[in-house]
């Protein structure tokens, strides 16, 4: 039984689902900033629009 258990802790398919891991974190963190980046670009096209909108 502890053999068994010690053997899928080594496994590949382990290792590979522990490297995996960072990378979906890396992605959801891109993701994140990159709708950071467009939703700021946005309010600032917003914002000139209404500066030009009332005049200012």
């Amino acid at each position: 039984m502890i053999q068994m258990m010690m053997a899928t802790i080594g496994s590949p398919a382990a290792s590979h689902a522990a490297r995996g891991a960072p990378q979906r974190t890396a992605l959801i963190w891109r993701k994140t900033v990159g709708f950071a980046i467009v939703t700021g670009g946005f309010a600032v096209v917003v914002a000139q629009a209404l500066q030009h909108t009332l005049g200012g």
